[in-house]
């Protein structure tokens, strides 16, 4: 290969580039503005209704910068509504970091594989459908709320980041919104009439006009929306992610410019499109946070690194599916979004991705010995469905045991010997009879006369008396 083609190869990869940061601000602008419309709807809603018992005409409105990193999942499904069982469309991690001064887009490839919590593995776009149809408590389908949990929890599981924000968008309900703005503008290609056409009411079941002619015209929300969903024509999936770019950005451009008379009509329609647990407050300060940056320059990362796919083919009956080293891009996107740190693909490590690539290949031959897969028959890149239902839970092989050792043949037990008779104990003693005792001595009777000490001897008398 020569100099020019390395230079061809490079232009094409910036011009890439800045086409994906396109798609990328455009998502989160119209995610923002949906959430300022929404905002904006409630406050004047609340102003109709709610008066201050001492108003005070100086009084504004004021909004808090969000200290530190935040992060927030968006997630674009492509169900017909945000509560069917679809799979993600697309998988945004938003990372709001006011200590840099930055915003980070961290996009997780829809195709990747990872482990989802009692689903086991998977592509990870599978999570938010699993997700939906868990049921509650009270046995109900826990929709897009139990698929944006899943989806956190299967991030978190496989990744190391916790996340518990999340904005829900189902593009398909951008139909109402983009008729509200007035429609938008698309340069019609000549192979692209016939796909136009053929998603054309789709969702509704009520066709607009078809097209018929190619360049730039105005497009209405269902011709908009079968334009953006155009995906084996051209370059595929990429021209398709350009096409969903034009058709965002034109939103966003639009709604920037919207009539406050509207916002009722806009609010109601992104009331059914849009689903957070973000509460409004919270998302005006995200977005005032925002606005204040220096610059709206985004740093993006792409999950998996091109350079550290295990193997980008069909895997088992999953179809086309990217195996990837999670421990290493779970180090990636760590470094990325707290550290500020940017990944050098001289420091990847190449001996851990080849143990990978060996233990997916090892596991996919096991599994597909065992259920006679052919991978190929499970291509996977050429439908439309995004519906899934709960996969089979995959058997484990069990290990073979060990054989097991004979047991060593029990010894007989000694005979007990006979205990020995007790003996009988000894007949005690007869008590002796004891004595029995005197009786004392009578004392005599002294005599008249003195006595000293000696009661029986009379004393002598005095010398004078003699």
């Amino acid at each position: 290969m020569n100099e020019n083609d390395n230079v061809k190869r490079r232009n094409m990869k910036k011009k890439k580039n800045k086409k994906k940061k396109i798609i990328l601000f455009s998502i989160l602008g119209v995610l923002l503005l949906a959430a300022a419309i929404v905002g904006g709807y409630y406050y004047y809603i609340r102003g109709q209704i709610y008066v201050e018992s001492k108003p005070n005409p100086t009084k504004e409105v004021t909004y808090d910068e969000v200290d530190g990193i935040t992060n927030v999942l968006l997630i674009g499904t492509d169900g017909r509504t945000l509560d069917e069982p679809a799979r993600s469309d697309s998988i945004i991690i938003a990372t709001l970091d006011n200590n840099n001064k930055k915003v980070k887009l961290t996009s997780i490839m829809r195709d990747t594989v990872v482990e989802i919590p009692e689903y086991g593995e998977d592509k990870i776009n599978a999570a938010f459908a699993y997700g939906s149809i868990n049921e509650d408590e009270n046995g109900k389908m826990r929709g897009a709320e139990g698929g944006a949990s899943l989806l956190m929890e299967t991030i978190e599981n496989n990744f190391g980041l916790h996340l518990d924000k999340y904005i829900i968008v189902n593009f398909w309900g951008f139909e109402a919104i983009i008729d509200e703005i007035g429609g938008i503008e698309a340069d019609i290609k000549d192979y692209e009439i016939e796909e136009v056409n053929k998603y054309i009411g789709e969702a509704t079941g009520v066709n607009s006009p078809p097209i018929t002619e190619t360049g730039l015209q105005t497009l209405n929300g269902q011709q908009a929306l079968s334009y953006a969903r155009i995906r084996y024509v051209g370059n595929g999936n990429f021209e398709r992610g350009e096409r969903q770019s034009k058709v965002l950005l034109q939103i966003a451009t639009k709604l920037k410019e919207v009539n406050p008379i509207k916002y009722v009509s806009i609010a109601n329609a992104l009331a059914k499109e849009v689903k957070t647990n973000i509460d409004i407050p919270e998302a005006l300060n995200l977005a005032y946070t925002i606005y204040k940056l220096p610059t709206l320059e985004f740093e993006q990362l792409q999950i998996p690194q091109a350079e550290l796919i295990a193997r980008d083919y069909y895997y088992k009956d999953k179809g086309w599916c990217l195996l990837i080293d999670l421990e290493q891009h779970s180090q990636i996107m760590h470094d990325f979004i707290f550290n500020n740190i940017t990944p050098n693909p001289d420091e990847f490590d190449l001996i851990s991705l080849a143990n990978t690539k060996a233990r997916y290949e090892d596991k996919e031959a096991r599994y597909n010995a065992l259920y006679n897969i052919k991978p190929e028959e499970h291509d996977d890149r050429a439908s439309d469905n995004t519906t899934v239902t709960p996969p089979k839970k995959e058997p484990t092989t069990p290990e073979t045991p060990e054989n097991p050792t004979t047991p060593e043949k029990p010894t007989t037990p000694e005979k007990p010997t006979v205990p020995e008779k007790p003996t009988t104990p000894e007949t005690p003693e007869n008590p002796t009879t004891p004595e029995k005792p005197t009786t004392p001595e009578k004392p005599t009777t002294p005599d008249n006369g003195t006595t000293n000490g000696d009661t029986n001897k009379p004393q002598d008398k005095p010398q004078d008396q003699q």
